[in-house]
C-alpha cells in the first residue's frame, strides 16, 4: 500500500493549523482502493472517503479516485 499525506491548512472545526489530507492507495489482483482522509490531530476532526473497484455501487463518470474529494489535491 502506497501512502502520501500532506499539511494542506487550517481545520474547518477548531481552526487549527494542521489539518493534514492524506491519500492511500491499494491494489491486488482483482481490487483497487484508492482513500482519502482529512485529519486534525487538535480537534479529532476526520472525514474520509474510499473509492472501491468491486463497489457495486460505482461512482459516477466525472469523479477521479485520484483526486481528494475535500480539497482536490491530486495524488502524488
Amino acid at each position: 500500500m502506497s501512502r502520501d499525506r500532506q499539511m494542506i491548512g487550517d481545520c474547518p472545526k477548531c481552526g487549527g493549523h494542521d489539518l493534514a489530507c492524506a491519500y492511500n492507495h491499494f491494489e491486488s489482483d482483482e481490487l483497487t482502493i484508492d482513500s482519502w482522509e482529512h485529519k486534525c490531530p487538535g480537534c479529532g476532526f476526520r472525514e474520509t472517503t474510499a473509492f472501491r473497484s468491486d463497489d457495486e455501487d460505482a461512482k459516477p463518470e466525472d469523479v477521479d479516485p485520484h483526486i481528494c474529494p475535500y480539497c482536490a489535491r491530486s495524488r502524488s
